[in-house]
């Protein structure tokens, strides 16, 4: 958990108002890497909205930091309520995944074991293959999360925010859930496709279930103040 202590004073020291600050030693080898979140020592929080049901929201808190190995881009998810559920903290340089945090039955953040760490694909030929280990809610219970990924369409025009036009990439996802009963050993799969589209200068901007039972679109996006204000309303 040591790194997610150093996210902790860092985010303090974001919270106090510190401008945004170009690093002349980023790099990334990614070639997708202008489609992913920008980096920014500055948090910005993505406000999603469920389009299928206009009153469900999921947040993403995104903020670069920079320690001994190199910069990294970690993307907070909280639901509606403004519990956070999980976090990402991605390699900038690789985009693999690095740490991945949940939050247990009793509320605290846990980090989960990590099996695979590729979450984005480096080329249109390539599927990704991620896949972590942790505890569920129950006591009994075991979760082995995976998540594969490939491009189905790359340089597609998308409208972000129904304002700006850029260029973006729709991956298809394929994600399975196994519950493991640890004393039974009795398991439980839990499977789903969707679609994520990522578009340049921005990152996710929409995602979506194959049904779209679940449909969410990015609204708009706020600042850290405007963050605070929405968690204290």
């Amino acid at each position: 958990m040591k790194i997610f202590s150093i996210y902790l004073i860092l985010l303090f020291v974001a919270s106090c108002g510190l401008n945004s600050k170009k690093d002349n030693t980023l790099k990334s080898v990614h070639p997708y890497i202008n489609y992913f979140y920008p980096y920014d020592s500055v948090p910005r929080i993505y406000c999603y909205r469920n389009i299928a049901n206009g009153l469900d929201e999921e947040f993403h808190r995104i903020y670069g930091i920079k320690d001994t190995k190199g910069h990294h881009i970690v993307v907070e998810k909280y639901a509606s309520t403004g519990r956070i559920i999980e976090a990402f903290n991605y390699n900038y340089d690789s985009l693999t995944v690095i740490d991945h945090m949940v939050v247990n039955r009793k509320n605290l953040k846990t980090q989960a074991v990590l099996v695979k760490t590729k979450l984005f694909p480096f080329s249109n030929k390539e599927q990704t293959w991620f896949a972590s280990k942790y505890a569920g809610h129950l006591d009994s219970t075991l979760i082995f999360d995976e998540l594969k990924r490939k491009v189905q369409k790359e340089n597609v025009d998308y409208m972000v925010m129904d304002e700006e036009k850029r260029k973006s990439i729709y991956f298809s996802d394929f994600r399975s859930l196994t519950l493991m009963n640890i004393f039974t050993k009795k398991e439980t799969n839990i499977s789903t496709e969707s679609i994520s589209i990522f578009a340049e200068g921005f990152g996710l901007v929409e995602f979506y279930s194959k049904n779209k039972i679940a449909h969410f679109k990015l609204e708009k996006v706020l600042t850290q103040k405007e963050w605070k204000e929405f968690l204290h309303r």
